[in-house]
């Protein structure tokens, strides 16, 4: 449940960063934005499959 918990948030902060991403577009935060959205979706994709290996397991 805590993992779900986890991808839900991770997932709504990586929406918001990409609504941030649309409106800085002409902004300098527009990489940092980018950066951030990139890391957490590393950090997502990593949990996503760890709880597909569970499943399989």
């Amino acid at each position: 449940m805590a993992e779900n918990e986890a991808v839900r948030r991770l997932q709504a902060s990586i929406d918001l960063l990409k609504e941030r991403m649309r409106i800085d577009s002409n902004d300098l935060e527009y990489e940092s934005h980018l950066r951030q959205k990139r890391q957490l979706q590393r950090i997502l994709d990593r949990l996503l499959a760890k709880e597909a290996a569970e499943k399989k397991l």
